[in-house]
């Protein structure tokens, strides 16, 4: 009887209506390729579309470097990720994520100069200041294997500066701060016009796979077919997503082809050697 009463007691003093629990935000983590301010405005539609469709708060997050980023999503820090290839396969394969979706163009590393400068050919580049992203970038690679293939070794021939970002590696030739700037294709495409006056395309590595957006293995395969459904709809379907793709320079999202995963196997030993290493 005097548990039916100290019973009866704690339901009186519960609310009449118990609110609902509020859903789980939803985490987007995107690569820090640009400023955070940069990636924020750019993937705001996206956020908002999938808040719309899903009936739960959407965030996107990012990093304050490539490596911590890798490291957050190694660890599945992020339910939905926006990373680089050789970032997305390492996910991939050593963290089970799902790829889902890849743009239409592919990726390209493109070396910079101020236009009418000295700089005309990559064997101008001795000497000089090299702008690069951060060094686990894959078109920071790239462009490190292509200054080798002109018998330039970066560090010793070259002057390797590295930058927090692909545009602030652009703005730095802009500035006169360095001689040339490496970033990807589709990189510069995002940039203002007003940025890109004044600039010239120096080079162009071989194209390779683009970012990758994948999730997480614990969401399951309908769930990410799900997410990969809304993410297809915005961006053919809704006049802001053809903005979005178009300001990125994607052309377009599809699933990458198995193929094209295994083409960045030969990178993953590399990026594993970086992340061992001390900071």
């Amino acid at each position: 009887m005097r548990r039916l009463l100290l019973l009866f007691l704690l339901a009186s003093l519960a609310p009449a209506h118990a609110q609902p629990t509020a859903p789980a935000a939803l985490e987007l983590g995107v690569f820090p390729y640009l400023s955070t301010r940069a990636l924020l405005n750019t993937y705001e539609p996206l956020q908002r579309f999938l808040e719309n469709r899903l009936g739960r708060p959407v965030l996107v997050v990012t990093a304050p470097d490539m490596r911590t980023f890798v490291e957050r999503t190694l660890t599945g820090a992020y339910p939905l990720v926006v990373t680089a290839p050789h970032f997305a396969r390492l996910a991939q394969v050593d963290a089970g994520y799902r790829p889902l979706l890849r743009p239409q163009r592919d990726l390209a590393a493109v070396f910079i100069v101020p236009h009418g400068g000295p700089v005309r050919s990559l064997a101008d580049l001795r000497g000089k200041i090299l702008a690069t992203p951060d060094s686990l970038a894959i078109v920071t690679q790239q462009a490190i294997n292509m200054l080798r293939e002109q018998g330039l070794e970066p560090g010793r021939d070259v002057i390797l500066r590295q930058m927090p970002s692909h545009n602030s590696s652009a703005l730095a030739v802009r500035e006169g701060a360095v001689d040339a700037a490496v970033l990807s294709n589709t990189a510069f495409l995002q940039l203002p016009l007003e940025q890109r006056e004044g600039l010239a395309l120096l080079a162009r590595g071989r194209s390779l796979p683009h970012v990758m957006i994948l999730a997480r293995s614990d969401l399951g395969a309908a769930e990410a077919a799900r997410f990969a459904r809304l993410i297809q709809e915005f961006v053919e379907q809704t006049a802001e997503g053809r903005q979005f793709i178009d300001k990125l320079g994607y052309l377009g999202l599809r699933p990458p082809t198995e193929a094209e995963l295994k083409s960045l196997d030969p990178y993953l030993p590399e990026l594993r050697a970086a992340l061992r290493a001390p900071r």
